[in-house]
């Protein structure tokens, strides 16, 4: 017997695919107040970089944008909520890379 949970689109085609696999290549330390870097990774052709914010020490005001283009994540000053905006407080990006 299988289990599992599926859904499908408005033309009944099944668009639950589960977990989509990703491949971690990197974590860049952000410190308190950083609110400028650029960082590159190698990236295959076919494939894209993302990234996750760790948990950080609580900080409430926005102070960093997030970036991404082709390979090469960078940091800019903000000062208004928005995509892409964090707080500027101590945290780690982590960098992963996905099928395009």
């Amino acid at each position: 017997m299988v289990w599992g949970i599926q859904t499908w689109d408005a033309n009944g085609i099944p668009n639950n695919y589960g977990i989509k696999p990703v491949s971690v290549v990197g974590t860049v330390p952000l410190a308190e107040g950083q609110a400028s870097g650029a960082w590159s990774f190698p990236v295959p052709a076919g494939f894209k970089l993302g990234y996750v914010v760790s948990l950080d020490n609580g900080g409430t005001k926005v102070g960093r944008q997030v970036v991404i283009s082709g390979n090469t994540i960078s940091l800019s000053p903000a000062s208004e909520i928005g995509p892409g905006n964090y707080p500027a407080s101590a945290c780690e990006l982590v960098v992963f890379m996905e099928r395009a």
